[in-house]
């Protein structure tokens, strides 16, 4: 049952957090484990670097299994989205200025629109995640009350 005011079920918040951290785990494993052919089908912006793309990779795979950690660990869930929020924010910002070093500039529009919808998906479920806990009192989450601000 989900709590009153509470935008989303238990359940269902556990499986967006799963189902992200499956689909980052899939993402960093290809690019670190065959980041040419991810370049050719994604990363095509700028030079070729199949380490640099083997590093991003080592980054998207431990928020993958961060994500897929936090499924079982409610506190966890609300960071890890903000921060996804905000690498997929930069990251959007980042190909706006590159727009045009995509393999056409309406790919690179695209990339730039879907990463943009990324943020704001991933902004909305760590909003989403961080009323559900306040609202289950989920151990490891601080609530500040009146009362304990009087005390300090």
């Amino acid at each position: 049952m989900r709590p009153i005011n509470a935008p989303l079920h238990e359940r269902t918040l556990r499986i967006a957090v799963g189902a992200l951290g499956a689909f980052h785990i899939v993402e960093g494993l290809w690019q670190l484990l065959a980041p040419g052919s991810f370049y050719a089908r994604i990363g095509t912006y700028g030079l070729e670097n199949t380490h640099y793309v083997g590093d991003v990779g080592a980054f998207v795979l431990a928020f993958g299994i961060a994500l897929v950690l936090a499924v079982g660990r409610p506190s966890w869930r609300a960071p890890l989205l903000y921060l996804g929020a905000l690498w997929y924010g930069f990251h959007a910002i980042n190909h706006l200025f590159d727009v045009d070093e995509a393999r056409s500039t309406a790919r690179g529009a695209i990339d730039t629109i879907l990463l943009a919808f990324g943020a704001g998906l991933l902004a909305w479920l760590a909003s989403a995640a961080d009323r559900l806990a306040q609202l289950s009192g989920v151990p490891g989450e601080v609530t500040v009350t009146p009362r304990a601000r009087r005390r300090r």
